[in-house]
C-alpha cells in the first residue's frame, strides 16, 4: 500500500512525511477500515434501507443515533442546573466541550483497532465506554467527577461513529447513501419533539441524574439491534479473504498505533485545557491562540489533502464541516442559559428552542434527501450555509433586544433548518467523492472535523462567559454568527472535483 500525500507534501514516496512517520499510520489505518469485506457483488442491490439484509442495520444505526439525539438535546437543556448544583458555572463550557474532544481520540483508536480484528472490537469497547460515562455522570456528587464521565462518553461515542461511517459506506450502495443519512437526520426527530421537555421535567421532578441513568438500559437494546451487521462485517483479513475479497496489508502494530493516539490525545487536551483554562482572567487569549496552532498542526495529517489550502471539493467540503459546527454548536450551547437566566423560564420550557431547531434540521434532512439530489454542491451547500448565519445574526439581535420567546425560538428553528441542508450532503460527498479505499480514512476525517470544530466553537467561545452575566452570552452568539458567515466563503469552494480528484488513497 502506498503512503497518503499531506497538507502541503509533494507527490512522491515520501507522501505522508514517510511511511514510518505517525501522519502515515494513521492515514493508513484509518484507511483500511474501508477494506473489511463487502456484500457479495452477485447479489441484487437493494432498493431500501429496510429491504433484506439490512433491516436489522439500519434499525440498530437508527437506534444509536436516537440515543445519541436524545442525550445531546438533554444534556443541552439540564446543563444550567448541572453545572448550579454541582457548582461547576466555571467549567459550563468544558463539560459540553469534553465529550466532543475525546470523540477524536475515539475515532482514530477505533479506526485503527478495525484494522487488526474488523469493527466489533472497538464497537462494544465503544459502548462500554459510553455506558460507563452516563452512570458515572448520572451518580456525579461533584462536577469534577461529572467531567471525567464526560470524557467517557466521548471515548465511546467516537468510536461508535466511525462504525456507523463505515457501515454505510460498505453495506449499503451509493444510491441509498443519501436516504441513509437522511435517516439519521429523521432519528433527530421523536428525541427532539420529547426530549428536552422530558429531561425538564425529570430533572425538576426527580433529579438531573436520571437524565443519564435512564439511558443505560437503551443503549443495551441499541447494541443488540447492531449485532448482526456487525457480524455481518465479519473479522480482519480472514474474513476479506472468505467474502472474495483482496486480503488487506498486515495490520500495524500496537507500537505504531500509539503515536497516533497520542496525537489525537494533545488535541483533546488542548480542546479541555482551553475549556478549562480559556476563561480565567489573564490567560484567555494566550491559551486560546496556543489552543488553536497546537491542534491546527496536530491535525493536518488527519484531514484530506488540500484542506488547508481550501482545494475544492472533498477537503473544502471537511474544513466547512468544522466550521458550521463550531458555529452553531457553540452558539447552541447557551440557548439554555440564556433561556434560563434572563429569559427567567424554566429547565423544561428552556429546551423548547432546541426542540423546534432539531425538528426542522430532520424535516430540511428529508427535502433534501427526497428533492434536491439534483441540486450542484456548491449551490446547496452556501445557501445552507447562509440560512445559518442569517439565523445566527437574528438570534443575537432578538435576544440583545429581549424578543419575545416564541420569536426567538422560530429564529434559531430557521438555522436548524440550514444545518439539515448541509450536514447530509457534505456526508454523502464524502462518500461520493472518495475512491473506495479512502472511505475509510475520509469518512473519518469528516468526523474529526465535526467533533474538532464543534469542541474547539464550544471550548473558544466560551472563553467569552462570566458566569450567567448576559452581556458576554450575547457576544458569544454574535461571534457565532460571524464565524458561519466565514463558512459561507468555505461553502463556494466545495464544488468543481471530480470523483477520486481530491481523496487520498493508497496506491
Amino acid at each position: 500500500m502506498g503512503t497518503v500525500p499531506s497538507e502541503g507534501a509533494g507527490a512522491g514516496p515520501e507522501g505522508w512525511e514517510g511511511p514510518d512517520k505517525p501522519s502515515a499510520v494513521v492515514a493508513r489505518r484509518l484507511l483500511r477500515v474501508s477494506a473489511l469485506p463487502l456484500p457479495s457483488p452477485a447479489r441484487p442491490e437493494p432498493s431500501s434501507p429496510f429491504a433484506g439484509g439490512l433491516l436489522l442495520t439500519t434499525l440498530g444505526s437508527f437506534a444509536l443515533i436516537f440515543l445519541a439525539a436524545f442525550e445531546a438535546l438533554a444534556v443541552a437543556t439540564i446543563m444550567p442546573v448541572v453545572t448550579r448544583d454541582l457548582h461547576g458555572e466555571g467549567v459550563y463550557a468544558l463539560a459540553m466541550a469534553a465529550p466532543l474532544a475525546t470523540g477524536i481520540v475515539g475515532m482514530v483508536g477505533a479506526g485503527g483497532w478495525s484494522d487488526r480484528t474488523g469493527p466489533r472490537g472497538p464497537f462494544y469497547t465503544g459502548v462500554a465506554l459510553f455506558t460507563a460515562g452516563l452512570i458515572v455522570c448520572g451518580l456525579a456528587p461533584d462536577m469534577l467527577t461529572f467531567t471525567i464521565g464526560r470524557i467517557l462518553q466521548g471515548f465511546g461515542a467516537g468510536a461508535i461513529n466511525v462504525t456507523i461511517y463505515v457501515l454505510v459506506a460498505r453495506l449499503y450502495p451509493p444510491i441509498l447513501h443519501a436516504r441513509v443519512f437522511g435517516l439519521f437526520a429523521a432519528a433527530w426527530v421523536l428525541p427532539s419533539l420529547v426530549g428536552p421537555y422530558l429531561a425538564g421535567v425529570v430533572a425538576q421532578a426527580t433529579s438531573w441524574h436520571w437524565v443519564f441513568l435512564g439511558v443505560v438500559a437503551l443503549v443495551a437494546i441499541a447494541v443488540v439491534l447492531m449485532l448482526p451487521s456487525l457480524a455481518r462485517l465479519g473479522s480482519g483479513p480472514a474474513a476479506a479473504e472468505a467474502a472474495g475479497e483482496q486480503p488487506a496489508e498486515a495490520p500495524a502494530t500496537a507500537r505504531a498505533l500509539a503515536p497516533d493516539l497520542l496525537r489525537a490525545a494533545v488535541i483533546a487536551a488542548a480542546v479541555l485545557t482551553l475549556g478549562t483554562l480559556g476563561s480565567r482572567a489573564g490567560w484567555g487569549p494566550a491559551v486560546l491562540i496556543g489552543a488553536l496552532v497546537l491542534v491546527a498542526f496536530l491535525l493536518r495529517p488527519l484531514l484530506p489533502v488540500g484542506a488547508y489550502r481550501l482545494s475544492r471539493g472533498l477537503p473544502s467540503a471537511v474544513i466547512l464541516r468544522a466550521v458550521i459546527a463550531a458555529a452553531y454548536f457553540g452558539a447552541e450551547a447557551y440557548l439554555p442559559l440564556i433561556f434560563n437566566t434572563h429569559y427567567r423560564l424554566d429547565v423544561s420550557q428552556s429546551g423548547l428552542a432546541l426542540t423546534a431547531a432539531a425538528v426542522a434540521w430532520a424535516l430540511a434532512s428529508w427535502v433534501q434527501g427526497r428533492f434536491l439530489q439534483a441540486a450542484g454542491d456548491r449551490a446547496l451547500l452556501t445557501s445552507a450555509v447562509l440560512v445559518v448565519f442569517a439565523s445566527l445574526a437574528a438570534v443575537a439581535g432578538a435576544i440583545a433586544a429581549s424578543a419575545p420567546v416564541p420569536l426567538v425560538v422560530v429564529l434559531w428553528g430557521v438555522g436548524g433548518f440550514g444545518m439539515g441542508l448541509a450536514y447530509p450532503r457534505l456526508s454523502t460527498m464524502v462518500i461520493r467523492l472518495s475512491p473506495v479505499r479512502a472511505q475509510g480514512f475520509n469518512s473519518a476525517a469528516l468526523n474529526i472535523a465535526d467533533s474538532t470544530g464543534s469542541a474547539l466553537g464550544l471550548a473558544a467561545l466560551g472563553t467569552l462567559q462570566r458566569g450567567e452575566e448576559f452581556g458576554p452570552l450575547v457576544l458569544i452568539l454574535s461571534l457565532a454568527a460571524v464565524l458561519a458567515g466565514l463558512g459561507i466563503l468555505v461553502a463556494r469552494r466545495t464544488g468543481g472535483a471530480a470523483q477520486g480528484a481530491t481523496a487520498a488513497a493508497p496506491a
